[in-house]
């Protein structure tokens, strides 16, 4: 009997120089097409320049996603067969064209609005993100609630049972890097992005993009799609833009949507997207069996 398998779409912070290059030829001709009628063709550019020309989040998250859909064009040309999906983030986009609900198009072009969308509310608001590894989760709890005190400070990413990032404001985010280690944290990375994503300081990103998002079309859903702003499976498509619009101004539940998924009983993963930081992320903590189409 074949396992049941997800697919696994990766968010932020995985994109690296040329990381199309691994996409079949025809993938990659598909892609072009889309960015070039969406008017972004410049981000297909800037994949192949540097690591500095892809943080910006507007050119990141586009990039991100145009891989995404490649490799995922990739296998349904190849006809893998595939029983769910499920995103980290913005790769939560990949998973509802994987599931039919959005067009590839659609997807790319939502996507740009978003990234349009927090980089301008980051450049306007501030804000920065710290990564935090091996932790007791109340703790860091505490640690949010003290860090408050200088600015908005909260729980931005539930990654992993030894990963969790905190995003707020910077004073806030600069006192967390001071003090950690009073609060049984092993150890606190800063991460290169533009804001505080995942936090109350994105909300008037949210309000613009729900506003965008009730302009696209959701298409039934084919197969179960796990939302990360709680790790359940969606219901329907009719809440789609207020799920979505929250996303940026809510926590990423993916321990409980790994969790659920494996509850569930899937008993395979594969991650469709650049890099392999999830597929790396999920054999540490998990049983399942993981593997990246991107070996990188």
């Amino acid at each position: 009997m074949k396992e049941k398998t997800v697919l696994l779409f990766p968010g932020q912070g995985s994109q690296y120089v040329n990381m199309h290059l691994k996409l079949s030829i025809k993938s990659k001709e598909f892609i072009a097409k889309i960015l070039d009628e969406l008017n972004l063709s410049n981000i297909l550019d800037l994949m192949s320049v540097s690591e500095e020309s892809l943080l910006p989040t507007n050119v990141s998250q586009v990039a991100i996603i145009s891989t995404s859909l490649g490799y995922l064009k990739d296998i349904n040309d190849e006809g893998f067969r595939f029983e769910a999906s499920a995103g980290h983030s913005l790769g939560e986009y990949g998973a509802l064209v994987a599931a039919g609900v959005l067009s590839f198009k659609d997807a790319v072009r939502a996507v740009s609005v978003r990234g349009d969308l927090m980089g301008k509310c980051a450049a306007r608001r501030g804000g920065s993100m710290v990564a935090l590894l091996g932790f007791d989760k109340e703790m860091v709890e505490v640690l949010c609630k003290e860090a408050s005190r200088f600015g908005v400070c909260v729980v931005a990413n539930e990654n992993s049972n030894q990963q969790i990032v905190v995003s707020g404001e910077n004073k806030a985010i600069d006192w967390v890097l001071e003090n950690y280690k009073d609060f049984k944290v092993k150890k606190a990375i800063k991460l290169k992005v533009e804001g505080a994503f995942h936090s109350p300081l994105m909300d008037d990103a949210a309000k613009e993009f729900r506003k965008f998002l009730v302009s696209l079309e959701f298409k039934d859903f084919k197969l179960p799609v796990y939302k990360n702003i709680d790790g359940m499976i969606y219901e329907n498509t009719k809440y789609i833009p207020d799920i979505l619009s929250k996303q940026i101004v809510s926590p990423v539940k993916w321990v409980d949507t790994i969790k659920n998924i494996i509850r569930d009983g899937y008993e395979s993963c594969v991650e469709v997207g650049p890099k392999n930081i999830l597929t790396t992320m999920l054999k540490r903590w998990t049983n399942l069996k993981c593997s990246a189409l991107d070996g990188e």
